[in-house]
């Protein structure tokens, strides 16, 4: 099957779901968002802004692989592979210094095309469940302020959503088809997605289960089961196989980063802690920390193992004790709250503009709770123009995430009439429920992102509805006064 004709099927599958759907329209969108995140770059994006944090690291990393061609780590005691981070983002940078030289605004440049493909991308799978969704989502997410902030950083999250957009789109694909192609492009995707950030790994287990759930539905012959089982795993093993054969063969792990045990405790026990009503933050990372004192006196061990993979285990264990400690009920609430500040921050607050503006640390904020906290964050801020743009950006994702609710349960009501969609919502569903259980109550816009694709579904279902209706009225009056 040659690749001009799987792209002119999926052309014509396109063309009869979503009229819409032409390379004018595609270009139109492009275009767009291609202008808004130029002019953004233009005016408030700064070079000197493009080392803090997380940026910095992986600038280092993508500098090292473009020179030496190995991902690893410069240490007092020699290289080290680099185990906390997977390597697809690196790799992309050190791409693009190969080719334009140490320049960050090259990369910047770069990410800020590969989003507005994204905007495409999002505006075909919205067009795959309703008419006329591919320009109304494409537009929205165009407008995406979160989507065009993150495109200015040097941080994973608009090569990820570039990726994971194209598996939601196959998976459609494949929900609505069953073809193996699809099947094949979508875990493809998925697989380079996790490769760049791992938060989506667990992802690829869950839908394997529901994959094979959905063959003993269907009573599928043994020879489809295994033939698509195949399709399934190939892709994984060329994608991650090589990141697993590494952890296992230097460090006797499985496992395929070395974070999971450092970010539980250090980060999940502590707002756990706090968004249950139990301290400050502060008093959260006290107690996390006296955990695991306590645990290695218990354990009669001064330091933890240099095997990163070992230490992260027995982190993860000291983490899991500590959250049985504070109990399922007080897990569940901080989650809650957690994932309700994620989905109503404003994504105007992640801005470098605005983060260099005069204002208190939220994490530092003191408060037992989430309403005490924000209320605590509020009274701390005394810059007038810092809470108003927070202010106005809230409000905004609040609009947004009201709407894309009522998209949601309008779409769920239809489906009695377009029985087409009910896998896809299905879908759509999980992997907002998969993010918010991963995620918790570790709280930022950039959280947010992977599950932004699918609410913009959402929202353009409702826009499209009161688009029809108005318009409806509209020559309904018309033809009444004629």
């Amino acid at each position: 099957m040659s690749i001009l004709y799987v792209k002119n099927k999926l052309y014509s599958d396109f063309l009869r779901i979503d009229p819409s759907i032409n390379i004018r329209n595609m270009l139109l969108i492009f275009l767009v968002a291609l202008l808004l995140r130029i002019i953004y770059a233009w005016f408030f994006v700064d070079v000197e802004n493009l080392i803090h944090e997380d940026q910095e690291f992986y600038i280092y990393l993508g500098q090292t692989i473009a020179k030496t061609g190995e991902f690893v780590q410069h240490t007092n005691g020699g290289n080290i592979p680099v185990t906390e981070r997977v390597p697809g983002y690196p790799i992309f940078l050190s791409i693009i210094y190969s080719l334009f030289g140490e320049n960050n605004m090259a990369v910047v440049l770069v990410q800020i095309i590969i989003d507005s493909l994204t905007c495409v991308v999002i505006g075909l799978l919205s067009g795959l469940v309703m008419r006329h969704g591919f320009l109304i989502a494409g537009i929205v997410s165009a407008l995406n302020l979160n989507m065009i902030i993150l495109s200015g950083m040097i941080l994973t999250d608009t090569l990820f959503l570039f990726f994971f957009s194209l598996f939601i789109l196959f998976s459609f694909f494949y929900l609505r088809k069953a073809k193996k192609m699809q099947l094949f492009l979508s875990i493809t995707f998925l697989s380079i997605a996790t490769l760049v950030r791992p938060v989506s790994y667990f992802l690829i287990v869950l839908l394997l289960l529901l994959l094979i759930i959905r063959f003993v539905l269907k009573k599928s012959s043994l020879k489809e089961v295994i033939q698509s089982l195949f399709v399934y795993l190939i892709p994984i093993v060329i994608v991650l196989g090589s990141v697993h054969h590494r952890n296992y063969h230097e460090y006797n792990s499985y496992s395929l980063v070395s974070q999971g045990g450092m970010h539980t405790l250090n980060w999940v026990v502590p707002a756990v802690y706090q968004y249950s009503g139990q301290g400050s933050y502060q008093e959260g990372k006290n107690f996390a920390k006296s955990a695991l004192e306590q645990s290695m006196v218990r354990d009669k061990i001064k330091t933890l193992p240099d095997n990163p993979f070992e230490s992260s285990s027995y982190r993860m264990k000291v983490a899991k004790e500590a959250l049985l400690e504070l109990g399922l009920l007080n897990i569940v609430h901080a989650w809650t709250g957690g994932t309700l500040i994620n989905l109503v921050s404003p994504s105007v607050a992640y801005a470098p503009i605005v983060r260099k503006m005069d204002h208190p640390s939220f994490y530092a904020t003191t408060g037992n709770g989430v309403f005490e906290k924000l209320i605590n964050y509020i009274n701390n801020t005394n810059g007038l123009t810092y809470l108003s743009i927070i202010a106005i950006g809230s409000l905004f994702s609040i609009m947004f995430l009201f709407i894309s609710l009522i998209g949601l349960y309008k779409l769920v009501l239809s489906l009695q009439f377009n029985k087409n969609n009910r896998l896809i919502i299905l879908l759509s569903v999980l992997v907002i429920v998969y993010f918010f259980a991963i995620t918790g109550p570790i709280v930022g816009v950039k959280y947010r992102l992977p599950i932004e694709p699918i609410m913009t579904l959402f929202f353009s279902y409702v826009l499209i509805n009161f688009i029809k209706k108005y318009k409806f009225k509209f020559l309904e009056k018309k033809c009444s006064l004629d």
